[in-house]
């Protein structure tokens, strides 16, 4: 039998049998997710706030909101989240911010100038409009202020600026009674957790899974083992007699059956059989242990004294091993399920073939038959 069309290297992926086992390996994708989450924080936390260059301070201030009394309602409509920061860029918060950071020292730059990012050098406008935003929580008296800005000590001066000018602002309108300040940080502190910080972490996490899946397929696509009988027989062009457990797993009745009346029907013609097992480096000792178990799950329905059936180490173990394969009749492969020894059972099958031993059938050993059941649907 010619070898040239079979083999690992030219098949299809069983996808039933990648998903069944990638199905047992679910948990390294929110592992890997994890990871990837962890790897993505790390290298933003790192490049943009240990070693970055463009730092980010945090300041904020909440100030409490006492409003005139209004029947309609329309003020509390009025002063929201939104408006509170178009309010900001009006003259009358932003006129009184840039004085009071003038009476601070700190000079108001040319509009379109570049701000140096210091006390020292200035300010622009614009700048002092992008570094500040107001937010309202839930209670509309409280109004939230946060300054971001690259030099600390600049974002602690815009904050003290604008808090003073928003109380300026309430006891110059008639919709307040005052603004009051209820709570200044004292000084901006690094911001190390931004929403770009979670978008790394997302990043980074579906990068990973990504991989994971691809590894998975990578690793599926260069595994040469075997997992379902079918897979042994589209490879190899030989039938498989059937399936045995792995240790500690009981052999269903259809698969018992299965193995019993393809051992009759094939190997019961002949009077010696070589069994030889792939998981055999050196001697015979897998190939002992699996004649064993397959004399004890047959048992009485195969005929023993007719059909002599021995275990022997695979060719090239010893020059011994090709003569006394070649005294028998045919050979049985073990080829245990799940093991990666695709490649050296299509040798041992080559090196048969030129020695003239026919193979007459293959037995996937070591099966996992929880698996084998999830395969076939038969539980």
């Amino acid at each position: 039998m010619a070898l040239e069309d079979t083999g690992h290297r030219s098949e299809n992926m069983n996808i039933r049998s990648f998903y069944g086992r990638l199905l047992r390996k679910i948990w390294l994708l929110p592992l890997a997710a994890v990871i990837g989450a962890a790897v993505g924080f790390i290298l933003y936390f790192a490049t943009h706030v240990v070693y970055g260059p463009a730092r980010t301070y945090e300041t904020t201030s909440m100030l409490y909101l006492i409003f005139a009394p209004d029947d309609s309602g329309e003020v509390y409509d009025h002063y929201n989240g939104y408006t509170w920061n178009q309010l900001m860029t009006t003259d009358d918060i932003i006129n009184t911010t840039m004085d009071n950071l003038k009476e601070m020292g700190i000079t108001e730059l040319a509009p379109g100038s570049e701000t140096p990012g210091s006390i020292e050098g200035g300010v622009t406008r614009d700048e002092v409009l992008k570094s500040t935003t107001a937010a309202v929580p839930s209670d509309l008296r409280y109004l939230v202020i946060t300054i971001n800005n690259s030099d600390k000590d600049l974002a602690q001066a815009i904050l003290l600026a604008t808090d003073n000018a928003l109380i300026n602002y309430g006891q110059k309108r008639d919709e307040f009674i005052s603004i009051k300040l209820e709570r200044e940080d004292e000084v901006a502190t690094l911001e190390a957790i931004t929403d770009r910080t979670g978008v790394a972490a997302a990043l980074g996490a579906g990068a990973f899974v990504i991989l994971m899946i691809m590894a998975m397929m990578l690793m599926d696509a260069m595994d040469d083992a075997i997992y379902v009988p079918e897979d042994a027989e589209k490879r190899y062009h030989l039938p498989v007699l059937g399936v045995m457990p792995e240790d500690g797993q009981e052999l269903t009745t259809r698969f018992k059956n299965e193995l019993i009346a393809c051992s009759k029907k094939i190997l019961g013609a002949h009077s010696s059989i070589a069994v030889i097992s792939a998981s055999d480096v050196e001697g015979a000792q897998d190939a002992t242990k699996s004649v064993d178990d397959f004399k004890n799950i047959v048992k009485s329905t195969f005929n023993f004294e007719r059909t002599k059936i021995e275990a022997m180490p695979v060719p090239g173990t010893s020059l011994e091993s090709y003569r006394e394969i070649s005294d028998c009749e045919g050979v049985v492969i073990l080829v245990p399920a799940g093991e990666r020894r695709g490649a050296f059972v299509e040798h041992t099958i080559s090196q048969l073939q030129k020695h003239d031993c026919p193979v007459l059938g293959i037995i996937v050993t070591k099966a996992d038959m929880s698996f084998l059941n999830w395969y076939y649907r038969t539980k």
